[in-house]
């Protein structure tokens, strides 16, 4: 079933979801939006080491069911949380990659369109004064310093998607192109790992690109955990902003020892 099929046409506010995990849980986190605040451009982020411990503190009291799934690639994440990175298991590309001790890095090939289209998206971005982002198996454009670009960058993104046969993914205030693959897709092959089977999935997110998360944590036996503003959602719980889930994450651990 699709996201957009499951979304709540009703917008009460949702609870925010039980500060604790059991044995029987997997917690799958998305990056940019819920572990950390957005920035004016991904380059602007950074991961504090206070949150690398806690992540890391709850990697080592739950074995192989923590997963961070990003729309950015394995090599940002490792870039951003260093050797740490290695303790935890990654869906990056949105789902397009993933690394787990029992797979190792599982990644596509990339077909030669990729290129071009990357070069195409980065003409728009210098010709408009847009952020460009390149990504191991995409490309984005980024409007948060100029709003109003918004239309141009969708139409123009998505000429280029079109052309070269990939996926378009609309995101806060940018949009990218990319090899398919969604971030649901990500959760229901990680939980066939060993470490995760017969486990419920946890997945905290704040975008859209999160609502097949959302849907395939549900359709699991699990829940989803809406980031920021309420709106329709396939999400059972939600946390106001990164601020929440960082205190969410401490409380869970705290619980768990």
């Amino acid at each position: 079933m699709s996201a957009s099929a499951m979304l709540s046409p009703m917008l009460a506010d949702l609870a925010p979801p039980p500060p604790r995990l059991s044995a029987t849980d997997s917690l799958f986190l998305d990056f940019d939006g819920t572990l950390v605040d957005l920035a004016d451009n991904p380059e602007g982020v950074h991961v504090s080491t206070e949150l690398a411990d806690r992540l890391d503190a709850l990697a080592a009291h739950m074995p192989g069911r923590l997963a961070i799934v990003s729309g950015r690639s394995i090599a940002q994440l490792d870039a951003l949380f260093g050797p740490q990175a290695e303790h935890f298991t990654l869906a990056g590309s949105h789902g397009a990659e993933r690394r787990s001790p029992e797979d190792g890095h599982v990644q596509p090939d990339k077909p030669d369109h990729l290129a071009t289209a990357t070069d195409e998206m980065r003409a728009v971005a210098e010709a408009n004064d847009l952020y460009f982002e390149t990504k191991s198996f995409g490309a984005g454009l980024h409007y948060r310093r100029h709003p109003q670009a918004e239309p141009l960058a969708i139409r123009e993104a998505t000429a280029i998607a079109e052309r070269h046969g990939l996926t378009l993914q609309p995101g806060k205030m940018m949009v990218e192109i990319r090899l398919p693959g969604d971030k649901g897709r990500a959760i229901e092959t990680l939980m066939q790992a060993p470490a995760m089977q017969g486990t419920v999935p946890i997945f905290f997110g704040d975008d859209v690109t999160d609502e097949d998360g959302f849907v395939a944590a549900a359709a699991l036996g699990g829940a989803g955990v809406l980031v920021g503003p309420m709106r329709e959602t396939a999400a059972r719980y939600r946390l106001p902003d990164v601020a929440a889930v960082h205190i969410w994450l401490a409380q869970a651990l705290e619980n768990a020892k």
